[in-house]
């Protein structure tokens, strides 16, 4: 992949003395934006998760029908009418049973609480009691008060998907919900569709609410919707920061957190798009990718004090200390984090931008005209943080290999910054980290955050744990098209014993590589239960049970065979 890099900088020098660039345009700095990964399936870290590194991707093209009439202030992207709730909660459902190796949303949930509690606070099955704050920080970087552009935040139907999972099938009230971005005011399309089926959910945003706000529905007012209460809450292993340690009080008094981010890069070099000053000047931006490490930076005051400790124009020049670990290892607040999740729906190559096309697999979205409905439509899950973004940040790199953008000089339509990953590095290996940093939370050196490592080819997709189920120590990625067509149910063969106790039986799907899992209790079968590699005995008299699966298709319906004796 070396030569793409290197291509994309021939691009970028040749295109930067081209005459028909105007003065303004000659000055944008495009030489940091070179990332590409130094190696693949090297794996760093500790794996976090029930199934350790395991990140699941669903996708679902019929989810996102938006026609990408950006300029449209009244054809928005995160409308109902162009974003298919029924489907977003379907996927983040089987993301979540895929996640946890479970058959039922409710099974996920206390998977989920029962592995969080065992790994944080060594309570073995410790389940989720009501009562207990659940905050929900979601990218909502482009929102306010009256908002009705096309700019990319995280969507209201995987807001309210969240949310109907919690309450439906995690057993949470309503009540004991917050959602929030505190350097950021709450859209009123948020507010209007989570309230309108829970009225109870209360939003934290920066500023107190605005007259351009909905009122609450059912008690009036901005009942509901408050200010961020800033308290000190945080501490840095290194610099100097003063409102950056400053959360949010009702943030602080939260037990849980999910981390709700986007598939987003951070900074782009143009603004075919975007317009505005930055136009002229082009976007420096700081980092890389926003994904889950970077969304706390709206969870804190001081957000722009750490800029310079991520921008690679600054301090972030490789192997330099990243705040990212420090927010991630709070107790306060990443430490709390008992999902997290990558909204992909509408993805972006900026901070702020509008949704863009991937071209490359396995998207294969059109990329011309810009108007037209094909959309990444994906949403990624995983116990794991570094795991999950360093997928993100895989498919971000994928789709900046040869797509340039005929509208804009055959520039590419996203390009990612110098050192994109280091941050992941610094997490993966926070106890010995590459910058030599000593993290300390809570007064004890910070450990392992998860593992990182880039999959083997933007064509095969594939982790260590992929390549080696048995022995892989690193990330384990489970792709989940929901369009296609599920995998094929096992059927069964008696092959001997029916005149006797025990009976050896076969099964197969007709679907090629497909892993068969069994049970013989009566119970449904997972990715946990026995796996099928060759004929099983079973006693006369059992029922089987079993399910059919791959790495990249639906699971089968569950097949349920008895095993009798023959007739006499």
């Amino acid at each position: 992949m070396r030569s793409s890099a290197c291509s994309r900088r021939s691009f970028l020098a040749a295109g930067l003395s081209t005459a028909a660039l105007s003065a303004a345009e000659e000055t944008v700095d495009t030489s940091h934006f070179d990332f590409a990964p130094a190696e693949r399936n090297v794996p760093l870290g500790v794996a976090r998760g029930i199934h350790p590194g395991r990140v699941v991707w669903t996708r679902d093209p019929e989810a996102t029908r938006w026609a990408g009439r950006w300029k449209l202030n009244s054809d928005q992207w995160w409308t109902d009418a162009n974003t298919d709730q029924d489907r977003v909660d379907a996927m983040l459902a089987a993301c979540l049973r895929k996640l946890t190796g479970t058959s039922t949303n409710e099974e996920s949930w206390k998977a989920i609480f029962r592995y969080y509690h065992q790994r944080r606070q060594k309570l073995e099955s410790e389940p989720y009691r009501s009562g207990k704050i659940i905050a929900i920080k979601a990218n909502f970087n482009n929102s306010h008060t009256d908002k009705t552009n096309n700019l990319v935040d995280v969507s209201p139907q995987m807001v309210l998907a969240v949310i109907r999972q919690l309450v439906s099938h995690a057993g949470a009230a309503s009540k004991d919900i917050l959602v929030y971005d505190a350097r950021r005011n709450i859209a009123p399309a948020v507010l209007s569709k989570v309230w309108a089926q829970f009225p109870e959910v209360r939003f934290v945003q920066q500023d107190a609410p605005d007259g351009k706000q909905p009122h609450h529905p059912v008690q009036g007012g901005y009942h509901g919707l408050e200010a961020a209460a800033w308290v000190e809450g945080l501490i840095f292993s290194a610099g100097q920061y003063k409102n950056a340690r400053l959360i949010p009080r009702q943030v602080m008094d939260a037990t849980y957190l999910i981390n709700l981010a986007l598939i987003k890069a951070h900074s782009y070099p143009w603004n075919f798009m975007e317009g505005g000053e930055e136009a002229k000047l082009g976007d420096r931006g700081q980092t890389g990718v926003t994904l889950t490490g970077k969304n706390h930076f709206g969870s804190i005051l001081g957000t722009r004090e750490l800029h310079d400790a991520i921008d690679t124009n600054v301090l972030a020049k490789g192997k330099t200390y990243s705040p990212i670990v420090d927010l991630a290892a709070s107790h306060h607040l990443g430490a709390k984090t008992i999902l997290f999740l990558l909204d992909g729906l509408y993805c972006a190559r900026k901070h702020s931008s509008f949704p863009l096309h991937f071209p490359n697999a396995p998207f294969h979205n059109r990329v011309t005209p810009y108007e037209n409905p094909d959309w990444p439509a994906s949403i990624l899950a995983s116990l794991d943080g570094v795991a999950l973004d360093s997928v993100g940040l895989d498919i971000l790199y994928s789709q900046t290999l040869h797509n340039g953008d005929s509208r804009d000089r055959n520039r590419p339509r996203i390009l990612l910054r110098e050192h994109a990953d280091d941050y992941l590095r610094e997490m993966a290996l926070a106890g010995d980290p590459p910058s030599g940093t000593r993290y300390i939370q809570d007064g004890r050196s910070v450990a392992s955050l998860g593992v990182f490592e880039h999959w083997d080819s933007e064509a095969t997709r594939r982790y260590s744990r992929n390549l080696d189920r048995r022995h892989g120590q690193g990330i384990e990625l489970l792709y989940l098209p929901m369009h296609e067509p599920p995998v094929q149910p096992p059927k069964y063969s008696v092959l001997s014993g029916r005149d006797r106790a025990t009976m050896t039986v076969d099964i197969r799907s007709a679907t090629p590589g497909a892993r068969i899992y069994y049970t013989v209790d009566g119970t449904e079968p997972t990715d946990c239960s026995p796996r099928d590699d060759s004929a099983i005995l079973v006693p006369a008299g059992a029922t089987i049970r079993s399910v059919a699966m791959t790495d990249d298709l639906p699971d089968s319906v569950v097949a349920t065979f008895r095993v009798g004796p023959s007739e006499p």
